[in-house]
C-alpha cells in the first residue's frame, strides 16, 4: 500500500474523509476493536499472526487449548467478526486459510467453530484443514460429518500441512518457524487501534472548528463586532490545544514499536530480522500494512491544524475588517448627529443679523465662536473620512458601503459648512451696514443745520464770477451728500439680506437720505 500525500488545498472534510472514512483506516474504525474482544483474545481460542498460505492468502489458526470446551459460538462469531476484518481487502478477497489443531480435543469443540464459519463468513473461507487428531476413532467421526460445509474441508496430518503453508508461515506449536508472541500481538493492536481512534477523534474535532470557521456571518453592530472577536481569539486557543502533538508523538512511539527500533527516528520500512518479541510485529504483514494508514493520520493531523490555523488567520482578519466597519459606522454617525444637531441650533438665529451695530458684532462674535468650535468638529470628521481611505486601501470587503457612509458624510459636513460662510458674510455686512449708518447718522446729525441753511435760496449774486463760485460751493456740498449716502448704498449689498423688515430698515435709511439729496439737487439753484 503506497502512502499517498493529502494536497496543502485539500479543506479539513476532505482531510477527514480520507483519513479517516476512506480505506483501510475507515474500515479499521468500522469494525470491532481488540478492547471489545478482548478477553476472548486472551483465551486465545484463535490467532491472526499474519502468516500466508502458498496463495497468499491470510491465515487464520484455531489453536489446540482446553478453553475450547466452554466457548460459545457466540464467542466465536464475535472474535471472527473481527479477526477476519484485520487484512487489507485484497488480502481478504484471496479468502482465508483456516487451520484448526484438533489434536487434544473432539470433534465436539470443532463443530462450532466450523459452523459459525459457515454460518456467518463462510465467504471469506476459501479452504479449512483440520489437523488429524491422535484418536483413530476420532478421526472417523471427523470424515463423515466434513461434507456438510460449502467450503473446502481437509483432514490431515500436521506433517502434510506444509505442502499448502509453508513452515515459514507455520507457527512453532505446528512445527514452523514463525515467530509470534500473542501477548504482543494484543497489545500492538490495541497501542495501533487506540491510536486510530485517537487520531480519528483528533480529525474529528479540527473538522467541527472548521465547520465554526467556515460560519460566515458577521455582527451587524460594534458591540456584535468585538464579542466575535473575542469569541475567535477563543477559538484560535481551542485549535492550539487539539492533542495533535500528542497524537503525532502516540503515533510515531507507534512507528518505531512496529519498526523494531526504540530510537527517537522516524518510521524504517526495512525489517531488522531480530529473533525477539519486537520481530513478530516488524514481519506481521497485517500490522505493516498500518503503517501507511499511522502515516496518513500523522500527516493529516499536522495539515488540518495549519489549515485551521491558516483559515483562523483569514477570518481574523475579515473580523477586524468588520470591527473596523462597524467602528467607522459607529464614528460616523456620531458626527451625522452632531451635525444635525448643531444644524437646528445653527438654524434657530440664523434669520437674526441684529438691529443695531452693537447687537449685530455680537451674534458676529457668538457666531465666530460657534463656527470655530465646528472646527474642532471638522478635524474630528477629517480623521473619520481619513478612516475611511486607509480601510478602502487595503481592499475592505464593504468597500462600497464604506463609500457609500464616506459620502454621506461629506456632503453634510460640506452643507454645514456653506451655511456657516454664509451666515459669517451676511453677519459681516450686517456689522458693517450698521457701522456706517450709525456713522452717517452721526453726520446728518450735525450736518443737517447747516446743510439746511446752505440750501437757503438767498438773492443771487450779480457778479458771475461770485455767482460760478456759488454754484461750484452747492455742487460741492451736494457731492457729499451723495458720497455719504454712496458709501452706504454701494458698500453694503442687500442682497445677502434675507429678513424683510432688515432690508426695508436698510431702505428707509437711505430713503431719507435720497430725499435729502433731491432736496439738495443743484436744480434748484436755478
Amino acid at each position: 500500500m503506497c502512502r499517498c500525500r493529502p494536497s496543502p488545498e485539500a479543506n479539513l472534510t476532505s482531510l477527514v474523509a480520507k483519513a479517516g472514512a476512506g480505506g483501510r483506516a475507515g474500515r479499521l474504525m468500522d469494525s470491532p476493536r481488540a478492547l471489545d474482544v478482548l478477553p476472548l483474545l486472551q483465551e486465545r481460542l484463535a490467532e491472526l499472526p499474519g502468516a500466508r498460505d502458498r496463495r497468499g492468502g491470510p491465515v487464520l489458526f484455531f489453536p489446540a487449548t482446553p478453553r475450547r470446551e466452554r466457548a460459545k459460538p457466540e464467542d466465536y462469531r464475535r472474535l471472527l467478526q473481527y479477526l477476519l476484518s484485520i487484512p487489507c481487502e485484497e488480502q481478504r478477497e484471496l479468502g482465508f486459510a483456516v487451520v484448526i489443531d484438533m489434536r487434544g480435543s473432539t470433534w465436539s469443540t470443532v463443530k462450532p467453530i466450523l459452523k459459525v464459519l459457515q454460518e456467518h463468513c463462510n465467504a471469506l473461507i476459501h479452504v479449512a484443514y483440520i489437523i488429524k487428531p491422535d484418536n483413530f476413532w476420532q478421526k472417523q467421526r471427523t470424515s463423515l460429518a466434513s461434507h456438510k460445509y460449502k467450503f473446502e474441508t481437509c483432514l490431515i496430518g500436521l506433517d502434510a500441512l506444509p505442502k499448502s503453508i509453508d513452515t515459514s508461515q507455520l507457527t512453532l506449536d505446528l512445527d514452523g518457524s514463525l515467530i509470534y508472541d500473542h501477548a504482543h500481538w494484543i497489545e500492538m493492536r490495541l497501542a495501533l487501534e487506540d491510536f486510530l481512534w485517537q487520531a480519528a477523534d483528533l480529525l474529528d474535532r479540527l473538522d467541527d472548528l472548521q465547520e465554526d470557521l467556515s460560519r460566515g456571518d458577521l455582527a451587524d453592530d460594534l458591540a456584535g463586532a468585538k464579542a466575535a472577536l473575542d469569541l475567535h481569539n477563543e477559538m484560535k486557543k481551542k485549535i492550539l490545544k487539539a492533542p495533535v502533538e500528542e497524537v503525532d508523538l502516540v503515533g510515531q512511539r507507534l512507528l518505531q514499536r512496529l519498526s523494531g527500533e526504540g530510537g527517537p527516528s522516524g518510521y524504517d520500512s526495512g525489517y531488522s530480522g531480530r529473533d525477539s518479541e519486537a520481530s513478530s510485529g516488524t514481519t506481521n504483514p497485517d500490522l505493516q500494512a498500518c503503517v501507511p494508514d499511522i502515516l496518513q493520520h500523522l500527516e493529516a493531523g499536522r495539515t488540518a491544524q495549519q489549515q485551521l490555523l491558516s483559515l483562523w488567520a483569514h477570518k481574523k482578519a475579515r473580523l477586524d475588517q468588520c470591527f473596523q466597519l462597524r467602528l467607522f459606522e459607529q464614528d460616523c454617525d456620531k458626527m451625522l448627529d452632531w451635525i444635525c444637531r448643531n444644524r437646528e441650533v445653527f438654524l434657530s438665529n440664523y434669520v437674526e443679523i441684529g438691529h443695531s451695530y452693537q447687537l449685530a458684532q455680537q451674534l458676529q462674535e457668538e457666531h465666530n465662536h460657534f463656527t470655530a468650535n465646528s472646527m474642532n468638529a471638522f478635524i474630528n470628521i477629517n480623521r473619520v473620512l481619513g478612516a475611511a481611505s486607509r480601510l478602502l486601501e487595503t481592499g475592505h470587503y464593504a468597500a462600497n458601503r464604506i463609500r457609500h457612509v464616506a459620502g454621506r458624510l461629506e456632503r453634510a459636513w460640506k452643507e454645514f459648512a456653506a451655511g456657516l460662510d454664509e451666515r459669517n458674510a451676511v453677519l459681516s455686512l450686517s456689522v458693517m451696514f450698521h457701522h456706517k449708518a450709525e456713522q452717517l447718522h452721526a453726520i446728518y446729525v450735525e450736518s443737517t443745520p447747516a446743510w439746511s441753511q446752505a440750501c437757503e435760496v438767498g438773492n443771487a449774486p450779480s457778479d458771475i464770477s461770485e455767482l460760478e463760485a456759488a454754484i461750484h460751493s452747492h455742487q460741492s456740498l451736494y457731492e457729499a451728500m451723495c458720497q455719504a449716502y454712496t458709501e452706504v448704498t454701494t458698500q453694503f449689498d442687500f442682497r445677502h439680506i434675507r429678513i424683510v423688515s432688515e432690508r426695508a430698515f436698510c431702505e428707509d435709511v437711505g430713503g431719507i437720505l435720497l430725499n435729502y439729496f433731491r432736496f439738495m439737487s443743484p436744480t434748484r439753484v436755478y
